[in-house]
């Protein structure tokens, strides 16, 4: 496939200054979500260079199997993106400082020695960010307050892929036996492990401790094994844990069950960890947030109020999706959410993942339960459709968010656990010679309409925008007055512009 013909011919951006023989190599810099990082690594490094690293750093990451060379635009330059969380990722588009990014991970490259960059401080700006976590009100406040509408115009917030949140498992039981697992694997899964919606509400609640507890036990036809169930969370401000504390926080509000394993008096099995970003003027409540008050990390919550847990649950905590699924594996007992891109069918020599019910399992009763697949990610997020009423409604990311969340999907086939990943973009910015909106313009073109693209999305365990979202993000990157473009025109007139 020759992807610089598809690109150049393709009328769906303008994107001025793009050409194979530019004088100078064009780069782009990103931090934030560790969610797609590795799906991210691959269609940069396809379209443009591949990321070199740096010594000390992470090095070059393998090509996409789908991908028939590095560079298939030919049109050099490369995208840098570090995989700090999602918290941090809309620290650092608010600020526009290099000096906001975190430490990334281990694992995937965000430097290259071959163009100077061997640390975040040879960074040359920062042109956009990534976050699972939707932009909220207090996200606009603090924009306005930083004074960024005069200076870089409207946040831009677009999805750019589907993908399941995993829940995978150590494979041994908490006393380091092998779990006995009998269910069949179904269609696109890795074991037969199920859990009911009462199951995965029960043990992140701290109330299934035991991996031995009849609940489960009646769910996989036989007693799985014993000791503890340990789940591993993020500690970060992570979107992953965005995504899965609001499908918990909905998904578990109606289910009830015993205490524990020794006190069979009936309980709420909801989610009870509340958002660590509380304003303690009001009480905390559990929400879908990016970081929350589990017991083992704040058994004080910021308010100096004690984060109970009186069913016993075991739990411990990781920074990063890598570290959490490192923990998880050397964790007898452990399991914890992850990306699909982490764990097995996806990653070879990775963990299993468990299977769950949806809302349709539930109300129909089909006994069925859906592994983390891409295709079953894409039928959850298929169920909203985004509707905007003016073109300034559609410039709005608090629109986007509205919609673009579906915490409890309702469709057959649907992964109960699944949501978009966004990237966040300045609606202004300056131009020079070495500008990285260009190349994030041109990669978007191909994240949005190349089946190359969503060939290697779906080896990573992603799946490509339904229809409806991919053609309003289209609409909102195209539009003369509120799209991004450099300053000077449209809605940038008077701005100075990112860079």
């Amino acid at each position: 496939m020759n992807l610089k013909n598809i690109l150049m011919g393709s009328v769906a951006f303008a994107c001025a200054g793009i050409a194979s023989g530019g004088a100078q190599a064009q780069l782009a810099f990103g931090a934030g979500a560790t969610f797609p990082q590795i799906a991210y690594r691959q269609l940069m490094d396809c379209m443009y260079n591949q990321a070199q690293g740096s010594s000390g750093k992470p090095g070059p990451y393998a090509k996409a199997a789908n991908c028939s060379a590095f560079n298939g635009s030919g049109f050099g330059g490369v995208i840098l993106y570090a995989g700090t969380g999602s918290g941090n990722g809309k620290t650092v588009l608010r600020t526009n400082n290099k000096a906001s990014v975190t430490t990334p991970g281990s694992t995937v490259p965000y430097t290259d020695s071959t163009f100077g960059i061997n640390a975040i401080t040879d960074w040359d700006g920062v042109q956009f960010a990534g976050s699972d976590d939707v932009i909220n009100a207090a996200d606009v406040t603090a924009w306005n307050n930083a004074g960024n509408p005069a200076t870089f115009g409207n946040i831009v917030q677009i999805p750019t892929l589907v993908g399941p949140v995993a829940i995978g498992f150590n494979g041994k039981d908490g006393a380091g036996a092998p779990l006995n697992i009998l269910p069949a694997t179904p269609t696109g899964g890795s074991s037969g492990l199920n859990l009911s919606r009462q199951a995965l509400c029960g043990i992140v609640s701290g109330h299934i401790t035991k991996w031995s507890n009849p609940i489960l036990t009646a769910l996989n036809g036989g007693a799985l094994g014993s000791g503890n169930i340990t789940f591993v969370h993020r500690t970060d401000g992570s979107g992953t844990s965005f995504l899965f504390s609001n499908a918990m926080v909905d998904q578990c509000r109606y289910q009830f069950g015993p205490m524990n394993e020794t006190n069979s008096t009936v309980v709420s099995y909801a989610f009870p960890w509340t958002d660590h970003a509380g304003v303690c003027t009001q009480p905390l409540l559990p929400v879908g947030a990016n970081q929350l008050n589990w017991p083992d990390q704040f058994p004080t919550d910021q308010c100096s109020g004690t984060v109970a847990n009186p069913g016993g649950g075991t739990f411990a905590n990781a920074s990063g999706s890598g570290n959490l699924v490192a923990l998880v594996g050397s964790t007898n007992g452990a399991m914890g959410y992850a990306s699909s891109d982490y764990w097995l069918p996806v990653r070879v020599g990775g963990m299993k993942t468990a299977n769950l019910q949806n809302e349709w399992d539930l109300t129909v009763g089909t006994g069925q339960f859906h592994a983390p697949s891409y295709t079953n990610a894409k039928t959850a997020m298929s169920s909203a459709v985004p509707r905007f009423a003016t073109a300034a409604d559609r410039a709005n990311p608090l629109a986007w968010s509205l919609q673009g969340v579906v915490s409890n999907p309702v469709l057959p086939d649907s992964y109960p656990i699944s949501g978009f990943t966004w990237l966040l973009m300045y609606q202004c910015y300056q131009n020079k010679p070495v500008n990285g909106y260009n190349w994030i313009m041109t990669w978007l073109n191909y994240v949005y309409g190349s089946p190359n693209a969503f060939q290697i999305l779906h080896d990573n365990g992603f799946a490509e925008l339904p229809a409806a979202w991919n053609q309003e993000a289209y609409t909102l990157l195209t539009d003369s007055t509120y799209g991004p473009k450099f300053t000077g025109s449209g809605g940038c007139t008077g701005k100075v512009g990112a860079y």
